[in-house]
């Protein structure tokens, strides 16, 4: 199976996870911005959360060439600091309901859908950005050195999850 990993990431993170899930899968890891054209048996895409969404340049990536994408097998995977669901301010937040923004996005079904854990670099965000971040970390009795790392064990499930998928396609 040929598989191409395309990935929007900010800090980093949601680039070592297409690395290694594109390792896993023999695949290629792409930026967004390398991608000349779509090949393979399938997609997997991956990217991280800003402001309780998907990366803004992933969704617009995904836009602009959805007609392209009609019809292709795909999977979805949303690096995200928040690995479960929690309530904050009065809404659900976390990696389980940032995944699901994927189904929004492509009209055929994923083969597979999967939050992993994320880093931030907080010397790039603005202070506002920051007391969120660091309210969350507070949430979840986390610091953002507790998820400055890609989960071989995780990688290893989403990338044969998504492989068992495919060959039952």
């Amino acid at each position: 199976m040929q598989v191409q990993v395309v990935y929007a990431s900010r800090h980093g993170a949601s680039r070592r996870y297409a690395e290694a899930i594109a390792e896993v899968l023999e695949g290629e890891a792409q930026s967004i911005d390398a991608v000349k054209s779509f090949w393979g048996d399938a997609i997997v895409f991956v990217t991280g959360v800003y402001g309780h969404s998907l990366n803004k340049d992933m969704i617009q990536f995904l836009a602009e060439h959805r007609s392209e994408l009609y019809g292709r097998m795909w999977a979805g995977v949303a690096v995200s600091l928040i690995p479960g669901e929690v309530e904050w301010h009065g809404s659900k937040i976390g990696g389980p309901i940032y995944v699901r923004q994927y189904l929004q996005l492509l009209e055929r079904p994923p083969l597979a859908l999967a939050d992993l854990p994320g880093a931030v670099s907080m010397n790039t965000l603005n202070d506002e950005e920051r007391e969120q971040v660091n309210e969350v970390f507070e949430i979840l009795g986390m610091t953002p050195a507790d998820l400055d790392k890609v989960d071989p064990t995780l990688v290893w499930k989403v990338a044969n999850r998504i492989k068992e998928i495919a060959r039952q396609c």
